[in-house]
């Protein structure tokens, strides 16, 4: 039934009211995150999956957690997480954060995170990090 489904407008109006920031704008955050719940790419959560993806970010091992979260970050869902898709995240993320913390975050700071991030990650230096390379970072 449509009931059973949460449309990303409901979700995304949902998270931004979650957010305890009060000068943040979380919503392409939750795009992203409302993607990675939307297992089927058709615009819609179905209850089970919303379910299903707490219980593994809740009650997962390590390995079903990591393998949840390299999925929010694989936007195109290609199998890798490319600098691009990154980036998004990370912008998102900062986005969410406001930009009044302190220490006032820097302008390229996204940059320098995603650079952190693939020095770390990126394994063979090919620009993209499978799901592999990201566990056995993470596991690190």
């Amino acid at each position: 039934c449509h009931q059973c489904y949460v449309e990303q407008l409901v979700f995304n109006e949902l998270l931004c009211q979650w957010v305890p920031f009060v000068f943040s704008d979380a919503s392409m955050y939750a795009h992203y995150l409302f993607n990675a719940f939307d297992t089927a790419q058709n615009g819609s959560v179905k209850f089970e999956d919303f379910v299903m993806a707490l219980s593994i970010l809740l009650r997962g091992t390590v390995h079903e957690k990591l393998r949840w979260t390299f999925n929010l970050y694989d936007i195109n869902k290609d199998g890798y997480i490319n600098k691009e898709e990154m980036m998004d995240i990370v912008k998102a993320i900062y986005d969410m954060m406001g930009k009044y913390t302190y220490p006032v975050l820097k302008e390229d700071a996204p940059r320098q995170h995603v650079e952190v991030f693939f020095q770390k990650m990126d394994k063979n230096k090919d620009g993209v990090v499978t799901l592999d390379e990201f566990i056995e970072s993470c596991q690190e």
